[in-house]
């Protein structure tokens, strides 16, 4: 039986060291080659340190063994670029270093515990950097001794490594760590099958093609436990992806669902808040017709009364031409009723009718005057129909009756983003016509009480403002200034 298996181990060298060393070299270094690009494109389309890593550690496993080809263009590349046993050992010593740098980016050690990372990947730092000055002093300074000595301290130090890189690396909770355990051992157990002083040892006695043999076979392996782990870490990355990419488009349609859901819920509540707003602006609107309708009444009572008078004192010419102008404000009333609003301009147009009948009272004793300042447009501004008619009332019932030089003005001017409307009476003042007035239920207007409704109605509370002002001349009475504040409403 041995006879049988030491029969085959011979023929198995015999066909390795003399038909297929070359081709077998060939084949592996081709594989090395293919796995670098692959591993490089792999890094530029995921930008993952571990696939730079692992085609740095395949292209330098690649360039330790093109020195061994036996004829052929990569002799000649051996060659050309000086790769000689020199740079076989020195490639040999940087690939093994990068393995660990490799392995520690690959299941991010660094994360897990960064002390660990440390261990793991600073003795090799050292190593390369201690090889590469030791191999430039011996290929630049023609001074081997430091290379030769570092090479033969290199394989204990890095069984050392692999021995506390392992160990750390058991207790990292993460199954691909198995994969690069098996294929750093078996490559580390290969690699040293080829080294000179031992596979010389009388127990081993192989040739060196033999033994390159042995490496290429740990080379293939542990590529393949290498790849696979990789492929296996790419499939799990693109996995989480699309369930990545898939919780995304399962939130968007939540949040267009919830978009919806919204807008729905938004037009709904806008609908409910424009009805609210339409029957507030309804409600609105009937108070200030109300408070229009007791106006309208008010005023007709009044002009009633004084065409009573002059039909009473029989003088009929001054009864039927206040008659004329009652009609004329009449059908000004009843248009203004139709009106939620009228202009300025119109406004004060009633009140020249309505003070042009008061007249009559008078014999066109009362001096009445309308000043308005250029910088207002009285057809852009807005108010209530006939509000200001009570404050004109009260000057002539409660102010310049009793007086001689019978005297109102009315003066309209911007202020504080509105206008400032001022009349201004010369008549006895608010005082004497309070102890006056016999009747303490109606010292107040009726029609006064009646304006403020309706400004409050149609401005809002608070968004208008009347002031009285008692007049005095050498400290006697001399009228009354009342100043109604509006804001503009434009038509």
């Amino acid at each position: 039986m041995n006879k049988h298996i030491l029969g085959m181990l011979a023929v198995i060298r015999t066909i390795i060291e003399r038909d297929t060393y070359n081709s077998l070299l060939y084949t592996i270094l081709g594989g090395l080659l293919l796995l670098t690009t692959y591993h490089l494109m792999l890094f530029f389309q995921n930008r993952s340190r571990a696939y730079l890593l692992y085609s740095c550690y395949t292209f330098f496993s690649m360039l330790a063994y093109i020195p061994l080809a036996e004829g052929g263009f990569l002799q000649e590349i051996s060659t050309y670029f000086g790769l000689d046993d020199g740079t076989k050992q020195y490639f040999t010593i940087i690939f093994n270093c990068l393995y660990f740098v490799f392995f520690a980016a690959f299941l991010r050690i660094r994360k897990v515990n960064p002390k660990w990372h440390r261990i793991i990947t600073l003795p090799v730092y050292i190593l390369m950097a201690a090889a590469t000055l030791s191999f430039l002093v011996m290929r630049f300074g023609d001074y081997d001794l430091f290379f030769h000595l570092f090479k033969k301290s290199f394989i204990p130090l890095i069984a050392v490594q692999i021995f506390v890189s392992f160990s750390l690396l058991l207790r990292v909770k993460n199954d691909l760590k198995y994969y690069i355990i098996f294929g750093g051992v078996m490559l580390f157990v290969t690699s040293l099958i080829g080294v000179h002083f031992v596979r010389e040892l009388p127990w081993i006695n192989i040739s060196r093609k033999m033994g390159d043999a042995v490496y290429y076979f740990g080379v293939i392996v542990e590529n393949l436990a290498f790849s696979y782990a990789l492929g296996y870490q790419q499939k799990i990355n693109y996995r989480d992806k699309v369930t990545l990419q898939e919780n995304f488009i399962a939130e968007m349609k939540k949040n267009e669902l919830l978009k919806d859901s919204i807008s729905r819920e938004n037009e709904k509540r806008l609908l409910v808040e424009n009805e609210k707003i339409k029957y507030l602006q309804e409600i609105s609107d009937l108070k200030l017709s109300v408070l229009q309708s007791q106006i309208n009444p008010h005023f007709i009572f009044n002009a009633l009364n004084s065409i009573k008078y002059y039909i009473l004192e029989h003088e009929t010419q001054i009864a039927a031409e206040y008659l004329t102008k009652f009609s004329n404000i009449i059908r000004t009333i009843l248009a203004a009723s139709m009106k939620r609003e009228l202009t300025l301009e119109e406004e004060l147009h009633t009140l020249k009718i309505y003070i042009d009948i008061e007249n009559l009272r008078f014999n066109n004793e009362m001096d009445f005057s309308i000043k308005i300042s250029p910088e207002i447009d009285p057809t852009k501004v807005t108010l209530p129909p006939l509000v200001l008619q009570p404050f004109l009332e009260n000057a002539i019932l409660h102010g310049i009756s009793t007086v001689d030089n019978k005297k109102i003005n009315v003066e309209v001017e911007p202020c504080n983003n509105g206008i400032k409307i001022s009349i201004k009476d010369n008549g006895i003042g608010r005082e004497l016509a309070f102890k006056n007035n016999k009747n303490p239920v109606t010292r107040q207007s009726m029609g006064l009480k009646i304006a403020h409704g309706m400004l409050k109605n149609y401005f809002g509370a608070g968004a208008y403002d009347i002031k009285y002002v008692d007049l005095y001349e050498n400290e006697k009475p001399a009228g009354t200034l009342v100043v109604v504040e509006l804001p503009i409403c434009k038509s």
